[in-house]
């Protein structure tokens, strides 16, 4: 998908969510940022690519989202994407780090099957952009 239309999405969708999930204790709303990919965000280097690119991620130290382009399908799953990383937005950083001190990897972390579990929130809000998937 192009930058216009994972734009055009966010756009018509994200209010929507920001609506029914609310604010994370202590901050604002978290921006949304559109990159190529985590390699050229990184890096600063236009053109870098990687082996192993991510979909999306949520930032707390700049309290952003980022979506990176090049992983994104179509509109089910910019929307699954807003949703992973808002429910991260919503979850304790300490609890977070935590559960990886614990011994918790990726595949098994509570927050990170928490996260997955909400991406299947995604029918309610694909409705708004008159798409039936």
């Amino acid at each position: 998908m192009n930058k216009a239309n994972i734009q055009s999405i966010i756009d018509k969708v994200y209010p929507k969510i920001k609506d029914d999930y609310g604010l994370s204790k202590g901050n604002d709303f978290p921006n949304i940022e559109i990159h190529k990919n985590i390699y050229e965000m990184v890096s600063g280097i236009e053109g870098m690519i990687g082996e192993n690119n991510a979909q999306a991620a949520f930032c707390r130290h700049s309290n952003t989202i980022q979506l990176f382009q090049t992983e994104i399908k179509d509109a089910k799953h910019v929307i699954q994407c807003l949703l992973h990383e808002y429910k991260h937005y919503l979850q304790s950083a300490t609890w977070f780090k935590r559960y990886y001190a614990m011994g918790y990897e990726y595949t098994n972390h509570p927050y990170e099957l928490a996260a997955k579990e909400e991406e299947k929130n995604y029918k309610k809000y694909i409705k708004s952009l008159g798409e039936a998937k």
